[in-house]
């Protein structure tokens, strides 16, 4: 069974419930403010590892009191934080307002010392093994990723990107990832063109994408389900779990998480598909990122 390998970014998150989004120039009360672990790299390690995969995180918090509760708390989930280095810089922060009525977020990051993660840290952190899965994200700088491509390829690992948010990215270096997984908003990006309004929009967007050179391609829909390409076929999935929706902040990251675990154990793509969509609809049922991630089941 191989390992998951996130590098990337890991943030204090400052969360605050509103009962609708405010309007430009508008000040609205909210309520239950929560200062939790945050950041798409530190979520995703956090599935990986709720999903019962080891997982080394790689990444950088700041020399400040919540960089050490940071490292602290993504400890408790079950990640190996060794390679969670302190850099000079403050450590990233979100600032997220929750809509109570339809658990939707909105996010503003400032990403501090996550702008400084570098694939020299990675490759001095471990010796990857066939096995293994390494998971990179958009909030991370575009030229670490870039260069930790071809060295997970080189030991014959493979790659997760979580383009989120998009940059710009040379198509070669697009083309060489194994697994793309972007939202429906994303993937409308990445191809220049509206984010995909159907389920069928959505299954011709991911088979697109797979068509710039990328193997395999999962684009998350929220309560849509998601759309995935593969060298098997491609199809839409239905949304899992129905309970209700209390906060949909950290369910991609799950799915993405929790995609690379399965990966890792041995699974299809498609059938770890299904283990992240499981994941992702556990996620949504409790408040947080992280935090809601008690609920996800341990891969078989």
């Amino acid at each position: 069974m191989g390992r998951v390998i996130v590098v990337g970014s890991i943030n204090q998150d400052i969360t605050v419930t509103v009962e609708r989004f405010a309007e430009p120039g508008e000040t609205l009360s909210g309520s239950g403010v929560a200062y939790t672990l945050g950041g798409k790299g530190a979520n995703q390690a956090a599935a990986a590892a709720h999903s019962g995969a080891r997982t080394l995180f790689i990444g950088r918090v700041g020399a400040d009191p919540a960089g050490r509760g940071l490292r602290d708390e993504l400890a408790s989930h079950g990640v190996d934080t060794t390679w969670l280095l302190e850099d000079p810089t403050p450590s990233g922060t979100a600032l997220i307002t929750v809509e109570a009525p339809t658990g939707q977020n909105t996010i503003i990051l400032d990403a501090g010392a996550n702008g400084r993660v570098g694939a020299e840290q990675a490759r001095e952190a471990v010796d990857l093994g066939r096995d293994d899965v390494v998971v990179l994200q958009g909030e991370i700088p575009p030229a670490a990723n870039a260069a930790l491509i071809p060295w997970a390829h080189r030991a014959g690992a493979r790659v997760v990107l979580n383009l989120a948010p998009v940059y710009a990215i040379d198509p070669d270096v697009l083309a060489s990832v194994d697994v793309l997984v972007v939202n429906e908003s994303e993937a409308g990006l990445v191809l220049g063109r509206p984010a995909p309004a159907s389920s069928a929009e959505a299954v011709r967007a991911a088979e697109d994408l797979r068509a710039l050179g990328i193997p395999e391609v999962l684009v998350t829909l929220g309560a849509a389900g998601a759309a995935y390409a593969s060298r098997t076929g491609s199809a839409h999935l239905d949304a899992v779990g129905d309970g209700p929706v209390v906060d949909t902040t950290g369910a991609g990251d799950a799915t993405v998480g929790c995609l690379a675990a399965a990966l890792a154990a041995g699974h299809s793509f498609e059938d770890s598909v299904g283990w992240g969509m499981r994941a992702g609809g556990a996620a949504v049922g409790a408040k947080g990122a992280a935090p809601s991630y008690a609920g996800i089941e341990p891969i078989a």
